[in-house]
């Protein structure tokens, strides 16, 4: 079951399926996963709001805890996670001045799925809003905010990528479909990329982009497997492994399913689906003849709705339906309804039903800025993409130039945000080890394995998309 760290990545990959432009808007709605409405704006800083939640990485929030002075007149607060750095240098490079920095999310807003990405982008502005609020300044600067829709589409993402390039600093906690587009542009201008994830196998290998979400299609973490044997013991013995039938989704499943293999996971029936297929009638029938006790799914979100209804209408009840992150959200519960219960999903993020502080302030400051929204695991990895980044910019210190970033984010291989996710290798661009499984019970996610936090295992190169 797993690939490489669960990580949005497969789960992304395989709804960007690495199609790009060349699909009509219906193919593309079929590869990618409803996160919400609205549409892309420019948001700048606003001033601060009272009851800051005090964190696990040493930050307390405090009412009116917003300074009057001007940044670089303003000390950080004491365990601020901007750390030490004081003063400024002034207007360093593109997107710096002595008072500011400007960072730019680019994500899917638009598009035959409006709001795919919509909470990536609402996470990098909650993070803003709170750390604009509570935490000072990095280095005496102010953080500013410009949002920009990508549109589900490569070219809007490289049109968006190259304002970016004009206007920012960096780009921070993005979220796009067909990332690929953006690629050439960022590295044309050098622009630090640190994402939610990285999508494409062309962005992945984009000398500027990171993934916060760390991850490769070719390497799988032998955890998830691992995990599957010892929570479903009597059933490995016939698995199935079914996925949309585009590039990015095909190319995950027949990394995963070797994986699993290697791990003594036996496959008894593989099959891709084409995207433009309504009847999973045939699929359900083949998934019974052959004793598939595990249903494993790489797609949409949507999609596995669409199988898990028509198995329903079939009677037939497989050990563990196993699908990506894409799941963990309330919009599949509301789909799928009774159909998609007992759906169990990896995951490498913290769960949003149990006490992180993290999570907890990521959900408390959504709320201001997006009342009604829910959080979601894309939002997650873009919160932490702006965790990184403020972090990081504060080590460079002053001097705060584009190169010095970048320098910086190569050497991060362990990173957590305290916490809130899996231990990521974003310098090293290499999939997390790490992962957890939850299970749908009644209309309610909750743990299934290990008993606390993460599973890590070893990564396997299985060849396939490297």
């Amino acid at each position: 079951m797993h690939r490489r760290v669960a990580l949005i990545a497969l789960v992304v990959c395989a709804l960007v399926a690495g199609c790009g432009s060349r699909l009509t808007a219906e193919q593309r709605a079929a590869l990618v996963v409803p996160q919400g409405g609205g549409s892309g704006t420019q948001e700048g800083t606003t001033p601060g709001e009272d009851g800051a939640v005090p964190g696990n990485d040493g930050t307390a929030g405090q009412p009116g805890a917003t300074n009057p002075q001007q940044p670089n007149q303003q000390p950080n607060p004491p365990g601020s996670i901007a750390g030490g750095c004081q003063g400024t240098g002034g207007a360093t490079d593109k997107g710096v001045t002595a008072g500011e920095i400007t960072i730019a999310n680019i994500s899917d807003i638009s598009g035959p799925v409006p709001g795919i990405f919509q909470s990536a982008q609402q996470a990098t502005k909650a993070f803003v809003e709170y750390f604009n609020a509570t935490q000072g300044s990095v280095c005496g600067r102010k953080l500013k905010l410009v949002s920009f829709d990508s549109r589900t589409d490569s070219g809007g993402d490289q049109q968006a990528t190259s304002q970016a390039c004009e206007q920012a600093f960096a780009l921070v906690g993005s979220m796009s479909a067909f990332d690929q587009g953006g690629g050439p542009a960022a590295t044309g201008c050098g622009i630090p990329d640190l994402r939610a994830s990285t999508v494409t196998a062309q962005r992945q290998r984009t000398p500027v982009s990171f993934g916060v979400a760390s991850n490769v299609v070719n390497l799988v973490s032998s955890a998830g497997p691992d995990l599957v044997k010892s929570s479903f013991p009597g059933s490995v013995g016939a698995a199935a492994y079914l996925y949309l039938n585009a590039d990015a989704s095909a190319q995950n499943a027949k990394s995963m399913q070797k994986a699993a293999e290697a791990r003594g996971i036996k496959f008894v029936y593989s099959q891709a689906i084409d995207i433009t297929d309504v009847n999973y009638a045939p699929y359900v029938a083949k998934l019974k003849e052959t004793g598939a006790k595990i249903v494993y799914w790489i797609g949409s979100a949507q999609y596995a709705v669409r199988l898990q209804q028509a198995m329903r209408q079939q009677g037939y009840t497989p050990d563990a339906f196993i699908t990506d992150p894409s799941a963990y959200d309330p919009q599949y519960i509301k789909q799928g309804g009774a159909a998609v219960d007992g759906t169990v999903v990896y995951t490498n993020g913290a769960l949003f039903e149990e006490n992180n502080a993290q999570v907890a302030l990521y959900k408390q400051w959504l709320g201001r800025v997006a009342p009604g929204a829910a959080p979601s695991y894309f939002g997650m990895f873009a919160w932490a993409a702006a965790r990184l980044f403020v972090t990081t910019a504060a080590k460079v210190g002053p001097q705060l130039t584009r190169k010095a970033m970048l320098d910086a984010i190569r050497g991060v291989h362990d990173f957590t945000a305290e916490g809130m996710v899996a231990p990521q290798d974003v310098g090293g661009k290499r999939t997390s080890a790490c992962m957890t499984l939850v299970r749908l019970k009644g209309g309610a996610w909750s743990r299934l394995a290990p008993a606390s936090g993460y599973s890590c295992g070893s990564l396997i190169d299985t060849g396939v998309g490297g």
